[in-house]
Formats: C-alpha cells, sequence, structure tokens
C-alpha cells in the first residue's frame, strides 16, 4: 500500500525546503519523532531550514540540495541520500544507520553524535566540515579533505579512503584527528596525508606502521638509515619516502600511518619491504626521541 499520497507529500516537502513548522499537518510520531517515514523527497532543495525530530526513514531524498540546514535530533536510518550536496548547517544528535550516502559532497559542515554504521559511502566527498562524537562504519573510495575529528569511531576497514590535511595558502588551520579511534586493522590504500595526530589509536600489531607526530623529520632520517641498503628495498622504501613527506603544504608535526598490505601486495619483495619499513622508521623515530627533535 502507497503510504504517501502526491499531494500530501508535496505539502510536507515544500514545508522542509523552507523550515516551516509541519505540526498542523496531523501526522503522526513514531518513538517520539514527527513520523515522516519513506517520504519521496527527491531533489529536494533547502535553505536554512531547522529540522528538529523528525524520523525520516528509508526517504527518498536522491539529489537534494540542502544548504545551512540544522538537523536535530533526527532518524535518516536506511535513507537515500545518494548524491545529496550538503553544504553547511549540522547534524547532530541523530541517526543515519544503513542509509545510502554514496557520491555525497559535505562541504563546511558541522557533524555531531552522529550515528552513520552500516551506511554506503562510496565516492563520498568532504571537504573543511568537522565530525564529532561520530562513529563511521567500513569506508571504500572517501575523501575528507582538510576536514578535523574529534572523540570520532572507525569500526570497519578503510580501502581508497584519504585523509588529506595539508595545509594551504588559503587556509593555514590544522585538519586533526583527536581522541579517534580506529578497531579494524584492514587498511589498504588509505592516506593520512597532512593530519595532525593527537591521542589517535589503531589496533595493536605491525599491520599499520604509524609515526604519530613529525613525520616529514621522521622520514628524512629514516631515508639516511636506509642508505645501508642500496638495492630495490632499499630504494623502493626511499621512493615512498620521498613521496609521502616532500609535497607541499605538510606540517612539522603532522602525523603519518600506512597499511602493510600497501607494502606486501604492491611490491615483488613485500613482506621484506615492509619489514625493513617498521625497522627503520622506527629506529629514525628512537633516535630523534633520544636527541629531543620530536616527543
Amino acid at each position: 500500500m502507497r503510504r504517501w499520497h502526491p499531494e500530501s507529500a508535496r505539502h510536507v516537502v515544500e514545508r522542509l525546503a523552507t523550515g516551516r513548522s509541519l505540526d498542523d499537518l496531523g501526522l503522526a510520531t513514531v518513538d517520539g519523532l514527527l513520523d515522516l517515514r519513506g517520504l519521496p523527497a527527491a531533489g529536494l532543495v533547502a535553505t536554512g531550514a531547522q529540522l528538529t525530530g523528525l524520523d525520516l526513514s528509508y526517504a527518498s531524498l536522491p539529489e537534494a540540495r540542502l544548504t545551512d540546514v540544522r538537523w536535530t535530533q533526527c532518524r535518516l536510518d536506511g535513507a537515500d541520500l545518494s548524491a545529496a550536496v550538503i553544504v553547511g548547517g549540522s547534524l547532530a544528535g541523530s541517526t543515519v544507520r544503513r542509509a545510502d550516502l554514496r557520491d555525497v559532497v559535505v562541504a563546511g559542515s558541522a557533524w555531531e553524535s552522529v550515528d552513520l554504521v552500516g551506511s554506503k559511502f562510496a565516492h563520498l566527498a568532504a571537504e573543511r566540515a568537522t565530525f564529532t562524537h561520530t562513529t563511521f562504519p567500513a569506508l571504500s573510495s572517501v575523501a575528507f579533505t582538510r576536514c578535523s575529528f574529534d572523540r570520532c569511531r572507525f569500526l570497519g576497514g578503510l580501502s581508497g579512503v584519504r585523509f588529506l590535511g595539508r595545509r594551504t595558502r588559503d587556509d593555514r588551520a590544522p585538519a586533526v584527528l583527536r581522541g579517534v579511534s580506529f578497531f579494524s586493522d584492514n587498511l589498504r590504500h588509505a592516506e593520512f596525508d597532512g593530519m595532525e595526530f593527537d591521542g589517535v589509536s589503531f589496533p595493536a600489531g605491525d599491520a599499520i606502521i604509524v609515526v604519530e607526530h613529525g613525520f616529514r623529520a621522521v622520514a628524512e632520517r629514516a631515508g639516511e638509515v636506509s642508505m645501508i641498503r642500496r638495492d630495490d628495498v632499499g630504494e623502493a622504501f626511499r621512493k615512498l619516502l620521498s613521496r609521502e613527506s616532500l609535497r607541499p603544504g605538510l606540517s612539522e608535526t603532522a602525523g603519518w600511518a600506512m597499511g602493510r598490505r600497501d607494502f606486501t601486495d604492491d611490491h615483488p619483495n613485500g613482506p621484506e619491504l615492509a619489514e625493513f619499513a617498521i625497522r627503520t622508521l622506527r629506529k629514525a623515530q628512537k633516535q630523534l626521541r633520544s636527541e629531543g627533535v620530536i616527543a
């Protein structure tokens, strides 16, 4: 049975677009939230709206254009937000579980206490956004550019995920991973490029190679230490260090991390290269700490 009559859906969508109250439409509530489950709202265009206490589970919102929209205590579980563009505004105290967030663009937005577990994220791009107390699922082909994360949790693996924090001429503020926990050691082509690390935790073991602070200095010293090997393993390691550390915009304090699989799967002597990288980076960090160069 069709849940929404076209006319009633149109009235709701018009009010969502302008931020007008829905209280006089006679809509039911579910778990204390206004019941908008399954709402057909493809291509919704909303600017400056404040949306509070809405249940939009399984709503159809593909290609929505949301500018300076503030969502508070809403439920968007199972919603289709594919190819949406979210500029400014905020999302707080809400759940977006098992939603379709593929090809979404987020810019200048603040997300706080948001549960994203189970959602599809392929090709999501976020720029200059902040995420606080946000729980992420496994991520694939996602780019976070100049974003900051505070007390966030990443529960699943990362494949082709880019945390791009290098400073630009127009934006000198650091992009920070602060109090962030990564629970999976399944990293494949995940980049932590220019991010500041502050209390970041990864799973124990050698599946992820981590330099928490001062990657530029560590890479330079590791390159010197690695000169004991002039073979293809040493050359591959130094080439990696140059690629990762010499591009412009890397701060002196930025951290770095890389999955062991990126060594073992992409080089004919991958296991040996990974072991050499781990030993050499650890030795470089130990030397620099003893010299007081890094903490």
